[in-house]
């Protein structure tokens, strides 16, 4: 037989072992009208055989033994591919240094599954290891990107750090026309839950769960460059704003500040140094205070920086329209002998008055567009 022979009964047996497309004989040894290049399978033993061109045939099995495949071909030892040194999980991947199949680690063993992986590591990487955005998506919709500002084209070089910074790590909250929400579990937050959230007029605001059913809030607001910045707290309007201080040596937690609300109304109240006590008037302070005082040395026009003035000379006194501070006091004292003008205002008798008397001290209140003296 012809060595181009041999390799194509190989060839054809390679291709067909498994459907076992052949006929049977009795056995082997009796076989004496075999047609060339034909299969044969003995029911004697189980194994092929190919025929010959004197009619005999020759068993398969050296070709079968080798370490490309097992098996003799019986039923209980079938033909299948060998082992070839494969560790459990290897699949055969095509060596174009040798030119031969060969066991390789399957590349999908060392992916992230939808259902999970078991086989992670400490040293394992979802992400890129290149400078690209990681990017996440639901519903074909951006959600999440991470990457450098420069990556994600995040970097302004006419603003301030951080958004002119091209290296610094981001996460970048996408969202559906352009307006994105990072949102926390909270079970016991019964309402309202905690959550960062962007609007359409670009404020940024955090709302979150306070004992339960209560809420706080935070964050930017306005249109059209009249912005502003909002504290809110609800919602059964007695909830309080807290300032505390911490002192580390008796670790406790000193109160300085309370801005609290007495209900669902429109009264509001401000107190210092309350040591948790609801403040008892509009603004209470348990404590000293201090306003500004100054000594004059010429003529003197008062604004809102101003409280007490103590004339130092013949020096004359203006004040602001009464109708732009409505509200507003000064206390002015005239310790000379001198008659210094003043702007006009409504003595204790209700007459206009523009003088003030000498070595007098006089209390002045705005009230609508008139200054009146009220001591």
């Amino acid at each position: 037989m012809k060595m181009k022979e041999i390799y194509s009964a190989i060839f054809i047996v390679a291709i067909n072992i498994f459907s076992f497309g052949q006929e049977s004989i009795a056995s082997a040894s009796t076989a004496s009208a075999a047609a060339e290049g034909n299969l044969y399978r003995a029911t004697d033993d189980g194994q092929i055989y190919i025929g010959l061109r004197n009619g005999t045939v020759s068993a398969l099995s050296p070709v079968f033994a080798a370490t490309l495949f097992s098996g003799n071909g019986t039923p209980s030892s079938p033909y299948s591919l060998g082992q070839m040194g494969a560790t459990n999980g290897q699949v055969l991947s095509w060596n174009s240094t040798t030119n031969t199949w060969a066991p390789s680690t399957d590349a999908a063993t060392n992916n992230w599954f939808l259902a999970g992986n078991a086989n992670a590591a400490a040293s394992s990487l979802l992400g890129t290891t290149n400078d690209v955005r990681l990017q996440l998506r639901s519903n074909n919709t951006e959600m999440l990107e991470l990457g450098t500002r420069q990556t994600l084209g995040l970097t302004e070089s006419s603003k301030p750090s951080p958004y002119n910074s091209t290296t610094a790590s981001t996460m970048y909250m996408r969202g559906t026309s352009g307006n994105s929400a990072l949102q926390f579990q909270a079970d016991n937050a019964t309402i309202y839950k905690p959550v960062f959230f962007t609007d359409s007029n670009g404020n940024f605001r955090m709302r979150g769960s306070a004992a339960s059913s209560d809420f706080f809030e935070l964050g930017s607001n306005g249109s059209s460059e009249n912005g502003r910045f909002d504290f809110l707290v609800g919602d059964d309007g007695d909830e309080p704003y807290l300032f505390y201080k911490y002192n580390y040596t008796s670790q406790t937690y000193i109160e300085m500040l309370r801005l609290q609300g007495t209900g669902l109304n429109n009264t509001v109240r401000v107190g210092i140094n309350m040591a948790g006590s609801v403040p008892n008037s509009t603004l209470q302070i348990s404590g000293s205070f201090s306003l500004p005082i100054v000594t004059t040395t010429a003529s003197l026009t008062l604004t809102e920086l101003n409280f007490t003035v103590i004339l130092g000379g013949n020096h004359n006194i203006s004040l602001p329209s009464a109708s732009l501070c409505n509200g507003r006091m000064y206390i002015i004292k005239n310790p000379t002998t001198n008659t210094p003008s003043i702007s006009a205002y409504n003595n204790i008798s209700g007459g206009s008055t523009s003088t003030i008397a000498a070595n007098s001290v006089i209390w002045l209140q705005s009230i609508n567009n008139q200054w009146e003296q009220i001591n």
